[in-house]
């Protein structure tokens, strides 16, 4: 992964003046750290929409149980 970043940044800054490697390092490595922290925030969204949507199907569900003292179902059989 770092390898394929270090290309990447070294291509971006071929027809520049020279920089030397250390910087690519940092710059490579620098761009994989802002992709994970975008992947764990985009990660966090979801999560949170996920929990949102179970709760509201929860919910829902709640609201539909008729509770056993109420049921007529029970007294018939």
């Amino acid at each position: 992964m770092l390898l394929s970043e270090v290309k990447k940044v070294e291509s971006q800054y071929q027809q520049s003046i020279h920089i030397n490697k250390f910087v690519i390092l940092m710059l490579a490595a620098l761009n994989i750290t802002l992709e994970k922290i975008a992947l764990k925030n985009n990660y966090q969204h979801q999560l949170s929409k996920l929990s949102d949507r179970s709760a509201e199907l929860i919910h829902r569900l709640d609201e539909c149980i008729v509770p056993l003292s109420d049921s007529t179902f029970i007294e018939t059989m």
